[in-house]
């Protein structure tokens, strides 16, 4: 339900991404919110990529001032917005239903390597005291860049997916241009 709450709490809530939304009604908008923000810093915690902090800081400015603009509506306004998930699958990298339907393939294989790195400190972290030396620094070698470089291959991969769907729509645009006109 929608409606006018305490501006007080409402800017007390803003502190933590989502926290607000939900105080307020808006529960996709503010999950939407909430999973980005600790999604990220997840993953800039346990791929070591402190870079990401950095967009998890730009999420957080976003939900304060998204939350605090929603408290100063008025009722009438907060009524007629549409409490909607920030961000849909089916949108993501112009893939469409394809990106849909691989969804939960997509899924399980992140949650299937988080587990792999998780069991892999573990038991590293058991047998630190008796591997050699030099099993230890390529241990830490490979733990500290090989995330990285994988994100940062599964951006540009992103990217050039998004360039590349971009382009296929300004084609199929541009041919049905051309028959309207013919």
């Amino acid at each position: 339900m929608k409606r006018k709450k305490s501006r007080f709490w409402s800017f007390v809530l803003s502190f933590l991404p989502g926290c607000a939304e939900m105080y307020m009604g808006f529960m996709k908008t503010g999950i939407s919110l909430m999973a980005m923000f600790w999604g990220l810093i997840a993953v800039a915690t346990v791929l070591n990529i402190g870079e990401v902090m950095f967009i998890a800081l730009i999420v957080w400015f976003y939900g304060f001032f998204h939350a605090n603009n929603m408290a100063g509506l008025a009722q009438s306004e907060l009524e007629m917005m549409k409490d909607d998930y920030l961000f849909h699958v089916e949108g993501l990298c112009g893939a469409g239903e394809k990106l849909t339907g691989s969804y939960r393939k997509i899924v399980s294989v992140v949650l299937i390597v988080l587990g792999c790195v998780l069991c892999i400190r573990g038991v590293f972290g058991m047998l630190r005291n008796f591997l050699p030396k030099v099993v230890i620094q390529m241990y830490y070698v490979l733990g500290d860049y090989l995330p990285q470089v994988i994100v940062g291959v599964g951006i540009v991969a992103i990217g050039l997916t998004m360039i590349k769907g971009k382009k296929q729509e300004l084609l199929e645009e541009f041919d049905y241009g051309r028959k309207e006109n013919d």
